[in-house]
């Protein structure tokens, strides 16, 4: 009877170990039907007509707005390591200022590049604040019912 137990006892730990080790499979994004993609024809198509046939871009571009990512990336992690990215499909829809498709470009793992944050810090000037003086900073500085005076 008590090796049964025990016996019982192993397989259940190790199989609650064995699936904790299973790989667990992310998707994120909306990849577009390839067809669909195909059939944007430059100097033609304009913003109006890819939001037709595409739908809403996944991310616009930063400063100009003129370039529309549909992007779609697959990933993937087993028990605690790291995820690691196993597909990446974008598609870049670039606009000209009068809003005609200028050119469709195609992105897959061959352009990714991985980038590494710097975590220096940026020098500032000025005081070097402790957490009692951000708490009690401000008693004192407004008089009862004074108007406060700029570069206080």
């Amino acid at each position: 009877m008590n090796n049964i137990f025990k016996t019982c006892t192993l397989l259940i730990i190790s199989s609650i170990i064995l699936t904790g080790c299973s790989s667990q499979k992310f998707f994120h994004g909306y990849m577009a039907n390839p067809k669909l993609v195909k059939a944007i024809r430059p100097k033609i198509d304009n913003e109006d007509s890819v939001r037709s046939m595409l739908g809403s871009p996944t991310a616009k571009a930063t400063f100009t707005q003129l370039t529309w990512y549909y992007y779609a990336k697959r990933s993937e992690r087993t028990a605690f390591f790291k995820k690691e990215i196993t597909s990446l499909d974008i598609v870049a829809v670039k606009f000209t200022p009068k809003g005609y498709v200028e050119k469709v470009v195609h992105y897959n793992m061959d352009n990714y590049n991985e980038i590494t944050p710097n975590d220096d810090k940026t020098i500032t000037y000025g005081k070097e604040l402790n957490f009692l003086s951000e708490l009690f900073g401000n008693i004192g500085r407004f008089g009862a019912g004074g108007v406060p005076q700029s570069g206080n």
